[in-house]
C-alpha cells in the first residue's frame, strides 16, 4: 500500500507542471489559430487586428515550454519518483488510448456533422 501512496505523492507533486503544460498548450492553440484566421480570412490585416489573439498564443508557447522544462527538471532530480519500468508502460498504453478513444469521437462527431 506504501507504494500507491508514494506514487500518488510522487503525481501531485508534479500536477502543477502538467496543468500548466496543458493551460500553456491549450492557449497556445486558441491563440495562435485566431491569429491565422484573422490573417486569411480578412483583407489587408493589421497588427493591432493580429496581437490580442497572437500575443496569447506566443505567450501559451513559453508557459508550455517552461512547464515542459521544470517538470523535466523535477524529474531528474528525484529518480526514484519516476516509478519503474511498467508504469511508464502502462502510462504511455494510458496516453494512447486516450489520444485514440478522442481521435474516434472527433472523427464520429465530424461524420455526423458532414453527413
Amino acid at each position: 500500500m506504501g507504494n500507491i501512496s508514494d506514487q500518488v505523492k510522487s503525481e501531485l507533486k508534479q500536477l502543477p507542471f502538467m496543468i500548466g503544460k496543458a493551460v500553456g498548450g491549450i492557449t497556445a492553440v486558441i491563440g495562435l489559430t485566431m491569429a491565422v484566421v484573422i490573417v486569411t480570412r480578412r483583407t489587408d490585416p493589421s497588427f493591432s487586428d493580429i496581437l490580442p489573439s497572437g500575443l496569447p498564443g506566443c505567450l501559451g508557447i513559453g508557459v508550455f515550454v517552461l512547464s515542459s522544462r521544470l517538470l523535466a527538471r523535477r524529474l531528474a532530480e528525484n529518480p526514484a519518483e519516476n516509478g519503474a519500468f511498467d508504469h511508464r508502460v502502462r502510462t504511455s498504453m494510458l496516453s494512447w488510448a486516450i489520444l485514440l478513444l478522442l481521435a474516434v469521437v472527433f472523427l464520429s462527431s465530424t461524420y455526423r456533422i458532414a453527413g
